[in-house]
């Protein structure tokens, strides 16, 4: 594949695909609230066609597909792809095909685009939603959601601030709009990438909530292993550091817990516009 996104599509296809697989079903249970309230908005119906951007391992691809559309899956990801054909197969509606978002070459066959969480890692935002337009009918829509900042989302910050002891010192500052998970946490941001592809009728509003982590300190300790940022973390380090690293965030893990349930604020931006 011929792809603008080198560095993402070598991550993708490496540690934080198998992460975000290894983690897919606890990932899909704890951002239901929000995966539900984005499949509302977009209505999937039989009379659409939908691509699904940014689809990952395909459970909204699924989901969409479960509601009679005609719906296709892309995503960077060889991994994603291969696992999301193995989960839909038997399901005729349903397609999927591994490209760039940012170089697809689409017709204007679908009525509507749909992203969960995954449309934060284009290298040129404005050239990939001008792009993707390519593929809606005249007043087609895009609906799509993604997170606010990482500071309103203490399920997984939490992590990032447990953790800080053993970054690098003197690490530079991240571009926090910078291609990743929350590169889109300004709501400003949005809407100047929108307005810059050309879409009509923007229009952004916060959904907050709280994540059910679970009742397991081990399963959500998988999943840090796995996503975010202790599994990042986990590569820069030796044995011994690793060891450390992963023994303070499951002390901190259980404070937060204190036995019980352990539900932290999370925080993200359902989005929707047209074209003309």
């Amino acid at each position: 594949m011929d792809s603008d996104n080198k560095e993402q599509e070598e991550v993708w296809n490496g540690r934080l695909g198998e992460g975000f697989l290894n983690a897919g079903e606890y990932i899909d249970r704890i951002v239901a609230p929000f995966t539900i309230k984005a499949i509302e908005a977009i209505n999937p119906s039989k009379k659409d066609r939908i691509l699904d951007v940014g689809c990952g391992g395909g459970s909204t691809t699924i989901l969409l597909a479960s509601a009679g559309a005609e719906t296709k899956g892309i995503d960077i990801s060889e991994k994603m792809i291969s696992s999301a054909k193995n989960k839909s197969k038997g399901i005729s509606n349903i397609s999927f095909e591994i490209s760039d978002a940012e170089n697809i070459s689409l017709n204007p066959i679908y009525s509507k685009i749909f992203s969960r969480f995954g449309v934060m890692f284009f290298s040129n935002p404005i050239r990939a939603f001008r792009n993707i337009k390519k593929g809606l009918m005249p007043g087609g829509s895009i609906t799509f959601i993604c997170w606010q900042s990482m500071e309103k989302n203490h399920w997984i910050n939490f992590a990032a601030e447990t953790l800080l002891p053993f970054q690098p010192q003197n690490l530079p500052k991240a571009n926090p709009r910078s291609p990743g998970g929350f590169a889109f946490g300004e709501k400003a941001y949005i809407e100047e990438i929108l307005s810059g592809a050309n879409y009509t009728n923007i229009q952004i509003d916060p959904l907050e909530t709280e994540f059910d982590l679970g009742k397991s300190v081990e399963e959500i300790m998988f999943f840090n292993e796995n996503v975010g940022p202790l599994s990042g973390l986990l590569q820069s380090l030796d044995e011994s550091d690793s060891v450390k690293a992963m023994e303070v965030l499951r002390d901190k893990v259980k404070t937060l817990m204190n036995g019980e349930n352990l539900f932290l604020p999370a925080a993200a931006w359902l989005v929707t516009a047209k074209v003309e």
